[in-house]
């Protein structure tokens, strides 16, 4: 995080490639499912997405916690939202988004919402119903 802070996101992208084995090797599953979350940023901002796509799918498959909140999940899910916008498949990059703001409003995660939310308007085009939505869920909060 701090390279990425510093402008050197391949080095920090790197660094979170070589977190991700010595985790495996330990058995370490947060610290590998959270590599792999930074990992999975770091692709989406180089605008990587199949590589993001793939890498937050990997890492979501760590979720043995359901019914809890999980703040990763909830980021994961919407790496894997923009990254499959990336790909152009905005169906299902909405569902995904929409999932992510979804759990994070029930579980009380505000700034995870508000991410999620803004996400989705970024990509709604149409001024429509999901657009009212995503704007009436986002000004209602205090």
């Amino acid at each position: 995080m701090a390279q990425a802070a510093l402008g050197c996101p391949d080095e920090a992208a790197e660094g979170c490639e070589r977190a991700v084995e010595p985790a495996r090797e330990d058995g370490d599953r947060t610290i590998e499912r959270l590599a792999l979350q930074h990992l999975a940023r770091h692709r989406v901002d180089a605008g990587e997405w199949r590589p993001a796509l793939d890498t937050a799918t990997e890492a979501l498959a760590f979720d043995d916690r359901p019914g809890t909140a999980d703040v990763p999940r909830m980021l994961l899910l919407m790496l894997r939202g923009e990254a499959l916008l990336g790909l152009r498949d905005e169906a299902q990059g909405i569902r995904q988004l929409d999932l992510a703001a979804r759990e994070a409003e029930s579980s009380g995660y505000e700034d995870g919402a508000v991410r999620a939310l803004g996400a989705l308007l970024r990509v709604s085009e149409d001024e429509g119903a999901r657009y009212d939505a995503a704007l009436g869920r986002l000004t209602a909060r205090p």
